[in-house]
């Protein structure tokens, strides 16, 4: 899974930070997985890897060599979805870091920019 995982990062042109942050995870999860600190995600940890790095969990596990399969439907969804919001995701991202820096009042301007542009959309 672990090389799996890699290839699919680098053939999207990402890195190991931003697919786990887009999968709604902390940033040095896909890191975890690759250098064995973390075991196999559960289920649904492996759903949402598998849906930013625009496959399916079978062929993250090594199981299948398709990268759709029989979840591609329901695998481009969420990818489809986070595309059409790239701003949110973006915001949610910027809020993470400075909370993680511990830049309280600037993380509590950044959701208030985040939800006036939302909210104009």
């Amino acid at each position: 899974m672990n090389e799996r995982i890699g290839e699919r990062v680098s053939a999207l042109k990402i890195s190991w930070r931003r697919a786990s942050l887009e999968a709604g995870f902390e940033a040095g999860f896909i890191q975890d997985i690759i250098t064995g600190r973390t075991q196999q995600p559960d289920e649904d940890a492996l759903a949402s890897l598998a849906a930013v790095l625009k496959c399916n969990p079978a062929y993250l596990l090594g199981q299948s060599d398709d990268l759709a399969g029989a979840a591609g439907s329901s695998v481009s969804a969420v990818p489809t979805n986070a595309e059409r919001r790239p701003d949110a995701v973006m915001a949610l991202r910027i809020v993470d870091e400075l909370l993680a820096a511990g830049h309280i009042e600037a993380a509590k301007v950044a959701v208030r920019r985040a939800l006036k542009a939302i909210a104009v959309e």
